[in-house]
């Protein structure tokens, strides 16, 4: 357990020091600037529309930062002959746990900033609703999947652009697939229906994550849904992480 957390404050260093971490923070309060100027182009909707933008600000520029991070340490790392290191001192499923958990730390400090200036944002043109808060619980369990998707595919590919290209893909796959989903059932013949139904079973249904327009009307899911969400992601976290160790263990660096 101690080589697991030392591997993930390792990493937590590693790209919070990083300049894409810091790039990514500067992006996203000029995006609030952004989301100012659109409030003041929507009449009428001035309140609703700063907590949909600054929502979708919030969890794009976390993704982006998250998949481009973890993917540009994974292979420095290799290149540099650092992995081996690390090898040599801890297990494989000690090192690649540790990784994953330092960046849901990341992913924690990352929204607690990115929220606190939003919300500072919503408080000043009298457009803050506590629905907003529970929007980011989901989200953040949403980015766990995320991490672990990509630590999956820099294990699995020797290419950085190969990762980075693969994940993004899948993330957007997953995003959507629901919209594929009742295309397919309305205008799609049988095999397409078969075919789209069984890779939104077996793919995260990042829809299921997502309350943002609850959070936009001021309204709060039920305790069920929290509840059910919770689980279904856990199921899906539980068994990403059994394929990174498996993988990761497989390969040979």
């Amino acid at each position: 357990m101690k080589k697991i957390i030392s591997i993930a404050l390792l990493n937590f260093k590693q790209a919070t020091r990083d300049k894409v971490f810091s790039g990514t923070v500067l992006f996203f309060i000029f995006y609030l600037f952004f989301c100012v100027l659109l409030k003041e182009l929507s009449p009428g909707h001035a309140e609703k529309v700063l907590r949909n933008v600054g929502l979708v600000g919030i969890e794009l520029t976390s993704i982006i930062f998250i998949i481009f991070s973890f993917t540009v340490t994974f292979f420095k790392e290799r290149e540099t002959r650092i992995l081996e290191v690390y090898l040599s001192n801890c297990p494989r499923a000690s090192y690649i746990s540790g990784k994953i958990i330092g960046y849901i730390f990341i992913t924690i400090v990352y929204l607690c900033f990115s929220s606190c200036a939003y919300f500072f944002v919503l408080k000043l043109f009298g457009a803050f609703e506590f629905s907003v808060l529970a929007a980011l619980y989901p989200l953040f369990l949403k980015i766990i999947l995320i991490i672990l998707i990509t630590s999956i595919f820099s294990c699995l590919f020797s290419s950085a652009a190969l990762a980075l290209l693969a994940t993004l893909f899948l993330y957007l796959g997953c995003e959507l697939m629901p919209m594929a989903l009742k295309i397919v059932r309305n205008y799609g013949a049988g095999r397409q229906k078969l075919m789209v139904e069984n890779l939104y079973s077996f793919l995260p249904n990042m829809d299921k994550l997502d309350i943002k327009q609850l959070a936009v009307y001021g309204q709060f899911p039920s305790a069920g849904y929290l509840l059910l969400i919770s689980f279904y992601a856990i199921i899906y976290i539980v068994g990403l992480w059994i394929i990174n160790v498996f993988v990761f263990q497989k390969k040979r660096y």
